[in-house]
């Protein structure tokens, strides 16, 4: 059975969801696809929290038009799974320090922000490193590869994610102290 959440999400998308008769008229979704101002509201400022909490940073570097469009196909593929993700140059140390886990196309730019990150803050988040993006985007072993690389660090995110909500409602005690 859907929950409140996953239906609002596939109202959001403009899909129509039918429930059985025998549900109570109280929980069945609005008529219209539009949400209450009071729900999205309320959600709004959770799933910041979450998205800065669990953002993903994609670093590509310059890339020819051909290829381009796999850095999107991986924002995508990561905001399906609920993780945020964007993308941002090596430069960018703000986008880097806030980062849950890093995507870099490219040995050089793994090389460049290895040299602006500090130790301790490249062994705290995920790390995935693949080919140039020219060469990934022809190579079919290449880019599942990065999908069952991605698959995992959202799996440690997630898991990161729910174990640090879990400590702030007292629920796991932490064990450093």
């Amino acid at each position: 059975m859907l929950d409140e959440a996953s239906r609002v999400r596939l109202a959001e998308m403009g899909i129509d969801v039918y429930l059985p008769r025998a549900q109570p008229a109280a929980s069945a979704p609005p008529a219209s696809t539009a949400l209450p101002q009071a729900t999205s509201s309320e959600s709004a400022p959770r799933a910041a929290d979450s998205a800065a909490a669990a953002s993903i940073v994609l670093l590509a570097g310059p890339v020819s038009t051909r290829a381009r469009s796999l850095p999107g196909d991986v924002v995508r593929a990561l905001k399906f799974a609920r993780v945020a993700a964007v993308e941002a140059d090596a430069g960018d140390e703000a986008a880097l320090a806030s980062a849950a886990g890093l995507v870099l196309f490219g040995d050089a730019l793994a090389r460049t922000v290895g040299a602006v990150l500090p130790a301790q803050r490249q062994r705290e988040i995920g790390w995935v490193v693949t080919g140039e993006l020219a060469v990934l985007a022809r190579d079919a072993q290449g880019k599942r590869a990065l999908w069952s690389e991605l698959r995992r660090l959202v799996r440690k995110i997630s898991s990161e994610g729910a174990s640090r909500a879990m400590r702030g409602a007292g629920v796991i005690e932490s064990s450093v102290g």
